[in-house]
């Protein structure tokens, strides 16, 4: 797809990190009081959902802002700046590492508190790490400020036993360096060079540019060592469904599962529907893959945007 309308690329400040954002907004200050905020999977580059931003964007008329977070460390100007300031201070001390998994929550939380306007009502979508994210977020921020949460893929329980995970996990977690290691060699290739090899990787699919530049960030070793840390984490800390969590949050949830993903498998999904029967909880009947943003952008947004377009007008 050829994109029509620019994102606003920003670097903001959050908890004393440069977090990378991208923006599709009104050409003019919206009036309407929602706005749809995305947290992304792992690698955390907001870069790869640009196709997607776009299509809800157009779908809404241009009139929805649709804002896009990178997880902190996942972009490559993404950085620690200065000190805490005093408001941030007892936030970074509470993080034990604002690159961990639980860092990344705390993260998020404090760009909401702190960018998005209070009168504002979030439609939160998460893709696989980040639908976990979501759920964590939940609890920390007011029930009324969430329209609703919509968790595409969500890898939110035992990932470590998952079909991936039993096979990626024990790399993850205990030889992360062997990744890292040749990602300082292909650092110091040309960036016309980068490119081709990322086009050569994903030469079977027909990926949007969005994703070839979203991959370049892969090249930088301190990401690539920051989002296989995370994803070590998630294989120590993603283990069984919090139910009780879910189920405070199951008329603000949407969970949407695929029928061929290895990180939740179709049999996840069998067994939340049963423990959640009166919970909205779908299978995805258009074959897309658990990267959807790579090849399914525009099918998931037209998938998705009826639901959305429901509950904002309700």
């Amino acid at each position: 797809m050829m994109s029509v309308n620019l994102p606003k690329i920003c670097f903001m400040r959050v908890l004393n990190i440069l977090t990378h954002v991208v923006k599709y907004e009104p050409a003019v200050e919206s009036s309407h009081d929602a706005i749809i905020l995305i947290i992304p999977g792992n690698p955390g580059v907001m870069t790869f959902y640009e196709v997607f931003m776009e299509e809800l964007f157009l779908k809404g008329e241009k009139k929805i802002p649709v804002w896009g977070i990178s997880h902190a460390g996942h972009h490559k100007r993404s950085t620690i700046i200065g000190q805490p300031t005093n408001e941030e201070i007892k936030d970074v001390e509470n993080i034990p590492d604002i690159h961990s998994l639980k860092g990344q929550i705390k993260h998020k939380i404090a760009f909401i508190k702190d960018h998005i306007s209070a009168n504002k009502k979030l439609i939160l979508i998460g893709h696989s790490i980040g639908c976990y994210i979501i759920l964590k977020m939940m609890d920390e921020l007011p029930r009324r400020k969430v329209i609703k949460s919509y968790l595409l893929f969500p890898t939110i329980e035992r990932m470590l036993v998952s079909p991936n995970g039993v096979i990626l996990g024990p790399i993850l977690m205990y030889l992360r360096w062997l990744a890292i290691l040749p990602v300082y060699f292909l650092s110091l290739l040309p960036q016309d060079l980068q490119s081709r090899l990322i086009g050569w990787h994903f030469r079977s699919n027909k990926v949007p540019g969005c994703a070839i530049r979203g991959a370049l960030n892969l090249f930088d070793p301190t990401v690539a060592a920051n989002a296989s840390y995370m994803a070590s984490q998630e294989m120590h800390e993603v283990k069984n469904c919090d139910h009780k969590l879910v189920q405070r949050h199951l008329s603000k949830l949407c969970l949407y599962y695929g029928t061929s993903d290895r990180w939740c498998p179709v049999q996840y999904y069998s067994e939340i529907k049963e423990h959640f029967p009166d919970g909205d909880i779908r299978l995805c009947k258009e074959g897309m893959e658990h990267a959807f943003c790579l090849t399914s952008s525009t099918k998931m947004a037209s998938v998705m945007w009826p639901w959305i377009k429901d509950d904002i007008n309700k």
